[in-house]
């Protein structure tokens, strides 16, 4: 806990390093060694306990859901190991790269129905990409970088988020990842600012995962503002190709918003998107919230429901939890998810997680 005659510096950047971090800030956990000047490295490594309940249903199509945490059997899952680099050069370039060894080892061991589509271990190329600070106003950016569609998305590494489970439309709705290039930043807007980014693929991504639809091309961008200190929200609008998917051809509008009072936070996140045509269209949202109730320990709760047009698959699911931020950078979390519909290769049940950041 904080001492009561702690400096208010002091304070302020303990609970900045509390509260999950901005993909932008510094594009990695809130740690890592300076290797040498402008190098540094960090990771994560986070080990899953999972005890799903028996009557979940495994999709048809693997490729419909990404969720490398389904399965039918309870299961101990080191899940992530991520390392991360970044290099500065100059002050106006920056480098980074991050590899995620994905599912390296399980116990029981296994792959197949029981286990889920995508229980097998995988080498994932996270990112990869340039950035060229041009002005105040304008960061380009080339290479493999995650798609700026929501909040959820950006901030998606275990160190930076409140929950084990990830929302179903930050997986479902696009291509989690995209080859191409960026241009963002900030502009002055009255007395707030409008952050931006724009971004362009097509197709062609580096190392795309077995058990997603990549882009074979993509268009788009996200306007996100703070309306004040504490009130975050967010616009995205893209127009992509999704390789291997029927009537691949998408429009996708999206809401986000994040409020924070103290150390509590509120956030929420609406998405639709549907063929040029009017086909195969597919929505979906969640609300979630976290709320500190002694010391070091949060509790954390998330309503989500997705529904896709084409076939009527829907999912309706509850999410209630707590946090432990320990003061050594690693989190542990667990929770209990219900599903309030028929949700179609979903995980619920009991599922916990232990994080360590480096």
């Amino acid at each position: 806990m904080l001492g009561l005659a702690a400096p208010a510096s002091t304070q302020a950047q303990t609970l900045l390093q509390e509260q999950p971090q901005p993909e932008t800030l510094p594009d990695a956990p809130p740690v890592g060694w300076q290797l040498a000047p402008g190098l540094t490295v960090s990771g994560y490594a986070t080990g899953q306990f999972l005890a799903p309940l028996g009557d979940t249903e495994l999709p048809d199509n693997p490729g419909d859901v990404n969720n490398t945490q389904f399965s039918r059997r309870a299961r101990f899952n080191l899940s992530h190991l991520s390392a991360i680099a970044w290099w500065e050069p100059a002050a106006d370039w920056k480098l980074l790269g991050e590899i995620d060894l994905q599912n390296i080892a399980q116990l029981p061991s296994g792959s197949g129905a029981q286990y889920g589509a995508a229980a097998s271990a995988y080498v994932a190329l996270e990112r990869v990409y340039a950035d060229y600070r041009a002005t105040d106003a304008l960061t380009l950016r080339a290479g493999k970088f995650l798609t700026p569609i929501g909040h959820w998305n950006q901030d998606h590494s275990d160190p930076q988020t409140w929950t084990v489970l990830r929302p179903l439309i930050s997986q479902a709705a696009f291509p989690t990842s995209v080859t191409g290039l960026m241009a963002f930043g900030s502009l002055p807007m009255a007395d707030q600012w409008l952050d931006y980014q724009l971004y362009a693929s097509n197709g062609g991504e580096w190392r795309p995962s077995p058990w997603t639809h990549p882009f074979d091309s993509a268009f788009g961008g996200r306007l996100s503002t703070s309306l004040n200190p504490d009130f975050k929200m967010g616009v995205s609008l893209s127009r992509f190709f999704e390789r291997e998917t029927p009537g691949n051809e998408f429009l996708l509008a999206g809401v986000d918003a994040a409020w924070t009072l103290g150390r509590a936070e509120l956030s929420m996140e609406a998405m639709h998107r549907r063929s040029p045509g009017g086909q195969g269209g597919e929505r979906g949202w969640f609300l979630q919230g976290a709320l500190p109730v002694a010391g070091r320990w949060w509790l954390t709760g998330r309503q989500e429901y997705y529904r896709r047009d084409v076939d009527g698959w829907s999912s309706r699911s509850t999410l209630i939890g707590a946090v432990y931020k320990g003061v050594d950078h690693w989190t542990f979390k667990i929770e209990w998810v219900q599903l309030s519909a028929r949700a179609v290769g979903q995980p619920a049940g009991l599922l916990s997680s232990l994080t360590l950041a480096f």
